[in-house]
């Protein structure tokens, strides 16, 4: 057996790169899918708005909507609702703003959020190839005090005397010394 030995220049190498690399980029970009994210809050037995828009005129009304890339939230269909395989989870608890959509809003309203809800939601634009996800976290609303309660303030209690007033004389006699 002969071994075949091919020796190139270092230009030739590096030119061959360059082509090899120009035509990986032109692969990827034209078999891409754009992707974007957003964090949205919102909070336990209320309602949240799923964020999902885009600027330029579609040429028909198809969006999909997934929860965790498996469940399905709610689908538009050439402008109709196809709801025969949404997810029980979601049932009587999503709408949308019809009149929004040739604006290019297909963003989801979601009610009577429960803390099952969390989590990663897509909305699908198949004919622009877009993918928008939409990070959910449900928390409980943080409750605000309207009475304060004589017993605590923003400083510790002990044994009636505050931490704040032990720190003040400790400062003080630390400079009287």
């Amino acid at each position: 057996m002969h071994d075949v030995v091919c020796s190139y220049s270092a230009s030739a190498k590096l030119y061959i790169t360059a082509i090899v690399s120009m035509y990986w980029i032109l692969i990827c970009i034209l078999c891409s899918v754009v992707f974007s994210q957003e964090i949205v809050q919102g909070f336990l037995g209320e309602n949240v708005i799923l964020p999902c828009t885009y600027v330029e005129k579609l040429p028909d009304y198809t969006v999909f909507w997934r929860y965790k890339d498996e469940k399905t939230v709610y689908d538009i269909n050439a402008g109709k609702p196809y709801l025969n395989k949404q997810d029980p989870q979601f049932i009587n608890r999503t709408s949308f703003f019809p009149n929004e959509w040739q604006n290019g809003n297909f963003s989801l309203i979601l009610t009577y959020l429960k803390a099952s809800d969390s989590g990663v939601y897509s909305c699908a634009l198949p004919a622009v190839d877009i993918i928008h996800s939409v990070e959910l976290s449900v928390q409980v609303r943080p409750t605000s005090q309207t009475k304060a309660d004589p017993k605590s303030n923003s400083s510790v209690s002990i044994g009636g005397n505050t931490v704040r007033l032990f720190l003040f004389l400790f400062i003080i006699s630390s400079f009287l010394k």
